[in-house]
C-alpha cells in the first residue's frame, strides 16, 4: 500500500502543528523564551519547526554536541533573552551522525540561527583544547546579534520600498 503525497503533506503539518503547540510554552527564562528537543524528529521537521518559529523569535538551532557546547549555546539564548530579544532554541538531530567522537562524546555541533524564516547564518563548534568555552559563547553570542541585526535591516529595506513603483522605459 502506497501513502498519498497529500496524506504526507497532512502529516507533516499535523506533526509541525503539536511541536509547535509544545514550543510556544515559556521556558525558564524570560515569557517569551522558547525552548524544545526536537532530537528525536527528522532534521527537516526541526528545520520547517525553526523557519516557523523565526517569523517571530531569533531562532538559534543546535545539531548535536556533547552536553558542553548545547549548554554553551543555550546560556548564549537565555542571555539574549535576558536582553530582550525573542528567542527560540530548539535541539536538532546531529548531522554528522556523531562522527566526531572523543572518549565516547560528540565534540562537534552544528549551530543555525533564523529569522525571518530562514537560516541567516551558521556555525561550528568545537569541543577541544584549543576553544574555551568562553570564546565559544562569545562566537555564538556575535553570530545570533549579527543574524538579528541583518534581518532588521532587510525588514526596514523592505518596508521603505513598499509601495514605490520602478518605472522603466525602453529607448526608441
Amino acid at each position: 500500500m502506497t501513502i498519498s503525497k497529500n496524506f504526507k503533506n497532512l502529516a507533516l503539518g499535523v506533526s509541525m502543528t503539536a511541536m509547535l503547540a509544545m514550543s510556544a510554552t515559556p521556558a525558564f527564562a524570560g515569557k517569551d523564551f522558547i525552548k524544545q528537543d526536537l532530537r528525536a524528529e527528522e532534521t527537516t521537521v526541526v528545520q520547517l519547526v525553526g523557519q516557523k518559529l523565526s517569523h517571530d523569535n531569533l531562532t538559534i538551532v543546535v545539531h548535536g554536541g556533547n552536553k558542553e557546547l548545547m549548554m554553551a549555546a543555550y546560556e548564549v539564548a537565555q542571555m539574549l533573552d535576558d536582553e530582550g530579544y525573542s528567542v527560540a532554541f530548539l535541539l536538532a538531530p546531529d548531522r554528522d551522525g556523531g562522527a566526531r567522537r572523543h572518549n565516547g562524546n560528540d565534540i562537534t555541533a552544528s549551530v543555525e540561527f533564523y529569522t525571518d524564516g530562514y537560516t541567516k547564518y551558521s556555525t561550528m563548534l568545537y569541543d577541544n583544547k584549543s576553544n574555551t568555552r568562553n570564546s565559544r559563547m562569545q562566537l555564538l553570542y556575535e553570530q545570533a546579534k549579527t543574524a538579528y541585526n541583518f534581518a532588521k535591516e532587510e525588514t526596514a529595506k523592505k518596508t521603505a520600498t513598499e509601495g514605490i513603483t520602478i518605472a522603466s522605459a525602453s529607448p526608441k
